[in-house]
């Protein structure tokens, strides 16, 4: 179909292309009988009338081109005595494009837009059709359009001060002698005044719509911004909405606007930016282009982000547009709040409502977050959310939650409004007063709430408010999505978040107020996770002295604070501190909560991993477990906690070199983490490092390779490259390749995470002297003995300093320093290193774990070196046994 082709309809005979006319001359002389509105037959003398014209008072666009809305009104139309409506918010309208040759033209089209170019295409296809334009945005106007109408029509009588203009041409459009018409009433946006008389003092007149009669010989069109108003008019199948732009006609409109080409990049963002509202483009376009060359539309949307106010300036600013009404508004901003101003009259709870809307998100209200505010009946929300769906503010989506659309710009116009009237501070107090009662703590069972309202948390961040009580309200949302964020591994989120909340708590209310501490504690945690463990620490211990001071020290949340402490003084090695402030959180803890508390099992599961940490592996299993079966019971077998100690306690099987039993659980824990946290949360990255590492510990390189790569880049992604899990990873990472015996690309990572673990968490921390550890393994691997030796003993002599001499990692130091040290021909100093890391690993470790074998057997090695073949014999013997029985 030819896309500037017109629907073939039939409106009349005839069809000839006549040149249409405007108001017309009077040249056409015919008798009539008129019958007036009060049913009086008179007999008119001959007379000279009009042919049949328009009186449209626009012009034509030239561009305009073939649209479904525009068919969707010529089909409704061709049928005569109907009434038909355009319905749309104001500025959003729809899209036209034509393409002429090499040139393309662009216009926007809105609802009068398309009843413009309908008219005229009637007029083009039958001229003997009249087609009528009466405005009607007030009664005023209304009446002096039939008055005009009258006279445009020759009708007898029409400058007769004495005659009634109404009655006149009710009785022309019902004589089906003057041939037939199409009424378009542009902007019946309140139809109120439709249904009052023209003169109330006059007992015999009738309601204005009355005097435009039904008939077989005419149709009526109506544009509205209101559904309400046009459904009093028409069938409900007979209104027609008008929706936004596309994507791709949006960048149309823009390049042929500016009468330049521009980024697509650039386009999309101003098109995302307006929402696709066609009036705000162009109004975007017009400004941009009017300040030159030099402004961009990159300067357009940085002005536009600047602030609220920055906004409402810009979005103000208007241009002349021809195919507009003169007294329509051609700025977005005025336009959208000419529709306000009809809801505020019609009904100011309902204005109240879009108000409270415009502080949100545009998109995903739920119901409860708004509907909650309004202490009047549910049916009175209802009339209020029908007021707003048939002004087009807002569209609704009805699932296992009822959730509210509005658009970006109509939230910016009613803002406004809210501000020139004085009343934004009001508005923006109730919705943070909302939001706060809406949306709990970010725990795991809360989570699908607090995903719902997360991005109306966003929202009410840049709201300005001038209230002490509002503020704090805002801090209390903040601290609940800081905790949301935390939990859901979005650390850079929840520390803006955090530092936010604790920030306006710490000034407004002091340092040793109880909400003030609190956010102290969840700040101190966002920075432990992140790696920042000096500041961590330093936040800990405040918010502790001053919760003990408050609160008292068996407050649970004093105990909480305890145990926290102990959780960043553990990952800085201070193991000692860690234990004593685990067991004094746990004891309060089962004291004030009881045994079964999720914050109860924490201190235990905490306690666990310093036992493990420490090398008590049988106590430290023995807690493990114990907290795996009272999550499951309490929390259930999917709870992210549950998850924590099903890995937990992987880790400590594979310790003990209980590989096959460790792989089924962390494959257990990874599966249930990737499901409930998503794939990028780090503690599933955590889960594909640790099974990485016990497949790799099971000879399996090439799996463990792959799955070290993948926590690697994940974590890269998502913690940064200098995180100490990050740079974990990398470790891990050099060691699977260096056993695949790719040195080069081994010692390469491993000096990368040596050199960040020793910047991030300092030369003495345990997982520094592992990595030192490492590296020496690889020097010794490749021939470097005198470097590797220094290493090795650095690293011992670190690990017995922190961790103590009897600690599994310092053991493995004590094993690899004797096997260097045999390696270079010192027999003597060898054996007595073994000795010393086989002793240490029966104690610890028991005399079949994997690691006591390996010394075994070492020992047997470095005696049978010596010449002492009976007691190597003996130890080889022993070597194998143990190993079968693993």
């Amino acid at each position: 179909m030819d896309p500037n082709s017109f629907t073939n309809k039939n409106f009349g005979a005839g069809g000839q292309e006549n040149s249409q006319q405007i108001g017309g001359s009077h040249n056409v002389q015919y008798n009539a009988d008129i019958i007036n509105y009060h049913g009086e037959r008179v007999q008119e003398p001959t007379r000279t009338s009009p042919p049949p014209s328009s009186t449209v008072p626009f012009h034509r666009d030239p561009n305009f081109v073939y649209r479904t809305e525009l068919e969707t009104l010529e089909e409704k139309l061709s049928v005569w005595n109907k009434k038909v409506a355009l319905v749309g918010i104001g500025g959003v309208g729809c899209e036209i494009f034509a393409r002429y040759q090499e040139d393309s033209r662009l216009t926007i089209c809105r609802k009068s837009q398309l009843a413009i170019e309908f008219c005229y295409r009637i007029r083009d296809r039958s001229p003997e059709i009249w087609t009528f334009w009466v405005h009607a945005s007030s009664a005023a106007r209304f009446d002096a359009d039939i008055r005009k109408l009258a006279c445009d029509a020759g009708i007898p009588g029409w400058n007769d001060p004495r005659s009634d203009a109404f009655a006149l041409v009710y009785s022309w459009l019902r004589d089906e002698r003057n041939g037939k018409w199409i009424l378009v009433l542009d902007n019946v946006d309140d139809a109120s005044f439709l249904f009052e008389k023209p003169n109330a003092n006059d007992e015999g007149a009738r309601i204005r719509v009355a005097y435009l009669p039904p008939c077989a010989h005419g149709s009526t069109l109506i544009t509205s911004r209101s559904r309400a108003a046009t459904e009093r008019l028409t069938d409900e199948c007979d209104t027609i909405i008008v929706n936004h732009m596309r994507e791709a006609t949006a960048f149309a409109l823009l390049e042929k606007k500016l009468e330049q080409s521009a980024a697509v990049e650039d386009m999309q963002k101003l098109a995302e930016a307006l929402g696709y509202m066609p009036l705000a483009l162009a109004q975007a376009a017009a400004y941009i282009k009017r300040r030159g060359p030099r402004y961009s539309i990159g300067r357009f949307l940085a002005e536009l982000q600047e602030s609220e106010k920055s906004q409402t300036s810009l979005l103000t600013w208007a241009s002349k547009e021809l195919r507009r009404d003169e007294q329509a508004q051609n700025s977005i901003i005025l336009t959208l709040q000419i529709s306000f101003q009809h809801v505020y009259k019609e009904r100011p709870s309902a204005a109240d409502l879009l108000s409270l809307m415009s502080m949100y998100n545009y998109q995903g209200i739920p119901e409860y977050l708004v509907s909650a505010a309004w202490s009047d009946t549910n049916r009175d929300f209802d009339e209020d959310i029908v007021t707003l769906e048939d002004f087009l503010f807002i569209n609704t989506t009805v699932s296992s939650t009822t959730y509210f659309e509005t658009h970006r710009l109509v939230q910016v116009a009613t803002r406004a409004w809210l501000h020139s009237q004085g009343r934004y501070q009001e508005r923006a107090r109730k919705a943070i007063e909302q939001l706060d009662k809406a949306l709990p703590d970010g725990d795991y069972e809360n989570w699908s709430r607090c995903g719902e309202l997360y991005p109306h948390v966003q929202s009410t961040l840049g709201l300005q408010l001038d209230d002490r009580e509002a503020s704090l309200r805002r801090a209390t949302i903040q601290y609940k999505a800081a905790w949301f964020d935390l939990k859901r591994g979005l650390w850079s989120k929840a520390e803006e978040l955090a530092a936010s909340c604790h920030n306006m708590r710490r000034k407004t209310l002091g340092l040793e107020d109880k909400e003030t501490l609190k956010a102290q504690d969840v700040y101190a945690e966002v920075l432990r996770v992140q790696g920042d463990y000096d500041a961590a620490e330093k936040l800990y211990r405040q918010a502790l002295e001053g919760s003990e001071k408050v609160l008292g020290k068996e407050h649970p949340d004093t105990l909480a604070s305890v145990n926290n402490l102990a959780e960043v003084l553990q990952v800085q090695g201070d193991y000692e501190a860690a234990e004593k402030l685990y067991r004094q959180a746990l004891q309060g803890q089962e004291k004030v909560l009881g045994k079964e508390h999720p914050d109860t099992l924490g201190s235990v599961n905490n306690l666990a991993g310093l036992l493990r940490a420490q090398g008590d592996y049988k106590n430290a299993k023995k807690l493990f477990r114990q907290v795996l079966e009272e999550r499951e019971k309490v929390l259930g077998k999917e709870h992210p906690d549950t998850l924590t100690s099903v890995n937990n306690l992987a880790g400590l099987l594979r310790a003990q070199g209980d590989y096959e039993a460790a792989e089924k659980l962390h494959r257990r824990a990874l599966e249930g983490r990737a499901k409930v946290l998503g794939k990028e949360h780090p503690d599933t990255l955590g889960s594909v490092h640790n099974l990485a590492g016990v497949l790799r510990d099971q000879g399996d390189y090439a799996a463990a390779e792959e799955l070290y790569r993948r926590a690697l880049k994940g974590s890269e992604k998502v913690l940064g490259k200098e995180h100490p899990d990050t740079l974990t990873s990398v470790n891990n990472l050099a060691g699977v390749l260096r056993d695949q015996g790719d040195y080069a690309a081994a010692e390469e990572l491993y000096r990368r995470a040596l050199e960040g673990l020793e910047k991030v968490l300092g030369k003495e921390h345990p997982d520094t002297l592992a990595s030192v550890n490492n590296l020496a393994g690889l020097l010794w691997a490749q021939g470097d003995y005198e470097a590797a030796e220094k290493l090795y003993r650095r690293a011992l002599e670190g690990l017995e300093k922190v961790l103590g001499k009897e600690y599994p990692d310092t053991l493995t130091s004590v094993n690899n320093l004797a096997g260097l040290l045999w390696a270079q021909g010192d027999y003597e100093a060898a054996e007595k290193l073994y000795r010393r890391a086989l002793k240490g690993r029966e104690k610890v470790l028991g005399k079949e774990h994997p690691d006591t074998l390996t010394s075994v057997n070492n020992l047997a090695g470095v005696l049978r070196a010596q010449g002492d073949y009976e007691a190597a014999e003996k130890l080889y013997r022993r070597a194998p046994e143990g190993s079968e029985r693993l």
